[in-house]
């Protein structure tokens, strides 16, 4: 399990929950997007519960590896979403080119 600050919070979650919600927000902040994420937790007590975050280009984390008696939060769901999400961050985006661009291009000759 690992403790993840954020923004004043401190919650703890399963590993790989913890890991693909860093490289989200990594990818979030390099592509200067924000995005909303449920992530589920584990309060002091034991019980499950969720936070919502609200992460971005200036999302700050700490995560560290914590002992715990209780179960991970473990929602493979979560993990392949927050990865999904972090996938789709990196593609490559199209872009405008000028004519000056255009002009260079040599569409006869072959590729």
């Amino acid at each position: 399990m690992k403790s993840v600050s954020y923004a004043g919070l401190t919650f703890e979650t399963a590993d790989e929950i913890a890991d693909a919600l860093l490289q989200l927000a990594a990818a979030l902040g390099a592509n200067e997007r924000s995005e909303t994420v449920d992530i589920p937790v584990v309060e002091n007590n034991g019980d499950l519960a969720s936070v919502q975050l609200v992460i971005g280009p200036a999302s700050q984390f700490i995560s560290k590896r914590v002992t715990s008696p209780y179960d991970d939060p473990s929602n493979a769901e979560v993990v392949e979403h927050l990865r999904y999400r972090t996938r789709l961050l990196d593609l490559p985006r199209a872009a405008a080119i000028s004519d000056t661009e255009i002009e260079r291009l040599d569409f006869d000759s072959p590729s």
